[in-house]
């Protein structure tokens, strides 16, 4: 009997010995396997993060060297009038592309990068829209232009001409009657070519003071349109840095996470 306990103690010692062997062992796989999940977690984590600064640096890159497109264009356009402001359409082209790539920044992020991208793509859009405003004003001002060049001008050379021609003739005819003391034939032709050179005169100034007025609020138009355009320029400088800024930020290499 005696012996019947002492190998029941003893197998209820090895039992729990098993148990709690067991128990250690399972233990240790729990936390072998959580290390192991932290470990592909954490390595998900920094791929993803490599895969997104990758897709982030080519989508700014290739933003930038949009910009850099519009901004030779922007270099290269003249005054409108000039033969080389056929640049616009190109420019518009270029700024659109500039649009498209200031949309996929927008998927990317983060946000302040994606805001100023899109800040800077509206400033090229405004740009567009300002110059073809002046060429558009400088088109209408043409006509009048050209009326200046075609008419008004020789019309002031023509009534400058009567007008000394009548002077002429009024010094003659002064001169003859001074001479024979009587008042020569010719002096009412004189006093109607004096009279047309006169109309011709008034019909002149009038011109001019029309087409001085029209020149006048040109000039005041295209220097609003000028000052508008250098006004976003400026603007555009500091939207640029600020793109920079979040941009060389959010493209810095971060700090790895080491593994517990």
């Amino acid at each position: 009997m005696k012996e019947l306990v002492l190998a029941l103690v003893a197998a209820v010692s090895g039992l729990a010995g098993t148990v709690a062997g067991a128990r250690a062992a399972k233990k240790g796989a729990l936390i072998s396997a959580q290390v192991t999940l932290q470990q592909v977690h954490d390595q998900a984590d920094v791929d993803q993060a490599h895969w997104l600064r990758q897709q982030r640096l080519q989508a700014y890159e290739g933003f930038l060297a949009a910009w850099d497109e519009c901004l030779r264009i922007l270099n290269s356009v003249g005054l409108p009038g000039d033969s080389e402001s056929s640049g616009l359409n190109p420019l518009k082209e270029a700024a659109g592309r500039m649009t498209e790539r200031a949309r996929r920044i927008d998927i990317l992020g983060p946000a302040e990068v994606a805001r100023a991208a899109e800040e800077l793509a509206d400033s090229i859009r405004r740009d567009v829209d300002i110059a073809t405003k002046l060429l558009n004003l400088t088109e209408e001002y043409i006509p009048t232009n050209e009326r200046i060049a075609t008419d008004t001008a020789p019309a002031m050379t023509a009534a400058i001409g009567a007008m000394e021609e009548a002077a002429r003739q009024m010094q003659e005819l002064t001169e003859e009657a001074i001479e024979s003391v009587r008042v020569p034939p010719e002096t009412d032709a004189m006093f109607e070519s004096f009279e047309r050179a006169q109309e011709l005169a008034d019909a002149a100034i009038s011109r001019a003071r029309e087409d001085t007025a029209g020149f006048s609020g040109f000039l005041d138009q295209a220097t609003a349109i000028v000052d508008e355009l250098k006004r976003n320029q400026e603007a555009r400088e500091r939207t640029r840095e600020r793109f920079t800024t979040a941009a060389r930020h959010t493209l810095a290499p971060t700090p790895t996470r080491r593994s517990p």
